[in-house]
């Protein structure tokens, strides 16, 4: 029994009681002390670590080497300014795909960032000649979408879609060294591939204004460009047939005449009975172009010429 005489030449509990007691806690100068019931708090080291090293989120950049680690994964840059529908690009993407909708080359294999591609799934509504798009991603934003695509030979691709604010391209655009234009600079820095969206609305509404804004982007895309691939994606195109022709085809020419390694395509979110080109085809479309064009190899293979010479050193090809 816990507690303590309050006689200082009592050694009672852990010697008889000084004063003859058999049971120390029956003397009146024994004080019993309340035992408290101690609560083991559970260490960081003693809970059981879950065995995915992921949230399911979208990912930041800092967290690339979930899918490095194994493969070295495509990144795909989406590009465009704000509400010019990329993120809804992404969510119709992941929405076809979740249906059975598959790739022309590519069997879906998994995602990392499920709940992310789910959170985009969500918020895109359907119905009959109208859809409730997602939430514009805010500013601060570079979120990475991940799927793990298999080809025929069974071979493994990580690939990343990059989802940044069209704001920060508005201002990359105007000036790539724009103290807030970090996200449109690593988007630029490390994408393998862009889609370059062109929203149908915007080019009906503010007219060569907008179309300006389309050929800045795109102008700044060609600065360091290389032979990366870039495929222009005329978003919004129930609204296209209604842009000034003039618009519309001098934007076809010049941005053709800015790309070597391009492609241009139509896609719409609205949906009509049956399947639909623009929507059910035409958004898968964009990521086989894609994929196709960014496995092609960098070089040729190299083949050797047949020397012939009189010399039998050189024509000796050994046992």
């Amino acid at each position: 029994m816990a507690g303590k005489c309050n006689l200082p030449e009592c050694p009672a509990p852990e010697a008889g009681c000084h004063l003859g007691k058999d049971d120390c806690t029956q003397c009146e100068n024994f004080v019993v002390e309340a035992v408290e019931k101690k609560i083991k708090k559970e260490k960081a080291a003693d809970l059981k670590k879950s065995s995915i090293g992921w949230s399911g989120q979208a990912f930041t950049t800092d967290e690339l080497a979930l899918v490095s680690s194994r493969t070295s994964p495509i990144l795909i840059g989406v590009v465009g300014k704000a509400d010019a529908g990329k993120t809804t690009f992404l969510a119709m993407l992941y929405t076809l795909l979740l249906s059975g909708k598959k790739l022309k080359d590519y069997n879906f294999a998994g995602t990392k960032t499920i709940l992310g591609w789910d959170g985009l799934y969500h918020r895109l509504k359907f119905k009959k000649g109208g859809v409730a798009f997602p939430q514009p991603t805010p500013v601060t934003s570079n979120r990475l979408y991940h799927l793990a695509l298999r080809n025929e030979e069974q071979q493994l691709k990580d690939v990343l879609f990059a989802d940044a604010s069209g704001e920060v391209f508005s201002l990359w655009s105007v000036n790539r060294n724009d103290d807030n234009a970090d996200n449109a600079r690593w988007i630029y820095s490390n994408s393998n591939a862009f889609i370059l969206f062109i929203d149908c609305e915007a080019l009906l509404v503010d007219k060569n204004a907008a179309k300006k804004e389309v050929m800045l982007i795109a102008r700044q895309l060609t600065h360091d460009l290389k032979d990366r691939p870039v495929i222009a994606v005329w978003s919004k195109t129930d609204k296209k047939d209604e842009v000034l022709p003039s618009i519309k085809d001098t934007l076809k020419t010049e941005l053709q005449d800015l790309f070597s390694n391009y492609k241009e395509i139509e896609i719409s979110n609205f949906l009509e009975p049956g399947p639909d080109e623009l929507v059910h085809i035409n958004n898968l479309a964009v990521v086989d172009w894609l994929l196709e064009n960014i496995m092609v190899p960098s070089a040729p293979d190299l083949s050797l010429d047949e020397i012939v010479s009189d010399d039998l050193f050189i024509n000796y090809k050994g046992k």
